[in-house]
């Protein structure tokens, strides 16, 4: 009897989801990855992460991700044994995992480096002109030190659910500060238009459902976005005035109001009398007024 490789039906049933669910992830070639961590099964201690990146995975005609977790933890020096291994598949929003060369003041320096033993310390120089450091002609040395292309954390909560990342002040990039600045900012998604793709209008039968086309080179929409809002500005932009006839508002049934008699005024027994204004009054106003 052969011998059959991968999950067994009482695995997949556990493993697999009865729905499939909707995922962009993998159409981004540039900030796609997948993180592989592997645990011991007896005390499920952390034992090794690696970050996979997405040309090293396939993608079947389904929609499906191919992943051979085998080969993936023999790569790692996994060769025999019992692990639990957890695959985490994200996409980058700001800082890449590699270590850069900067100088004293903090520029990127990306041209050839060399190394040099200084009092038993290794130190890194700039072997080739670059314009962005020193704009010389010349091949002048300039000393470079390595530096993580990534955000440091500064603090964590008591709870440890919140967390102040902040950046290196020694890394003068703009695409570095940048990313910072907008990791946390809301997403505008742009869809890629092409020839019959990146367009939304609504369907012919029922106007409250939007048909959109994408592109199978778009990154679309993500699940997070499930259950959000689509904003259509200017919809109306052509007539300026929206058609509404008020036809499926909702009025509330007006209760019938009891309205309480006020209480009878008790007028004063010896009420302030006002003085009648008789003609004399009149006529010996109307002099006094005249004579000044």
């Amino acid at each position: 009897m052969a011998l059959e490789y991968g999950f067994t039906q009482k695995e997949k049933d556990s493993y697999y989801l009865s729905n499939r669910v909707y995922s962009s992830f993998g159409r981004d070639n540039n900030d796609d990855f997948i993180m592989l961590y592997v645990y011991s099964q007896d005390t499920d201690l952390l034992l090794q992460n690696i970050m996979i990146p997405i040309q090293d995975v396939n993608f079947t005609e389904e929609g499906f991700i191919d992943i051979n977790v085998g080969q993936h933890l023999r790569d790692a020096g996994f060769s025999q044994g019992d692990y639990r291994v957890v695959y985490k598949f994200l996409r980058r929003l700001a800082g890449v995992e590699r270590q850069v060369y900067v100088d004293d003041n903090g520029n990127v320096w990306d041209g050839d480096v060399s190394e040099k033993v200084v009092n038993g310390e290794v130190k890194f120089y700039t072997s080739t002109t670059n314009p962005g450091i020193d704009e010389k002609d010349k091949n002048t040395e300039t000393e470079l030190f390595l530096k993580d292309f990534t955000y440091f954390i500064d603090d964590i909560s008591t709870d440890r659910t919140e967390l102040i990342i902040e950046v290196d002040e020694n890394i003068k990039n703009e695409e570095y500060r940048e990313d910072f600045e907008t990791m946390s900012q809301l997403i505008e998604y742009k869809s890629l238009k092409t020839d019959d793709f990146g367009a939304i209008k609504f369907d012919t039968k029922n106007p409250h459902i939007l048909e959109f086309d994408i592109d199978e080179k778009d990154r679309g929409f993500t699940q997070n976005m499930v259950g959000g809002q689509i904003v259509i500005p200017n919809l109306y932009l052509e007539t300026g005035f929206e058609d509404t006839t008020n036809e499926d508002a909702i009025i509330d049934e007006i209760q019938e109001i009891d309205f309480i008699e006020p209480e009878e005024v008790v007028q004063e027994k010896d009420p302030i009398k006002i003085p009648e204004q008789t003609d004399e009054f009149e006529g010996r106003f109307e002099r006094e007024y005249r004579d000044r």
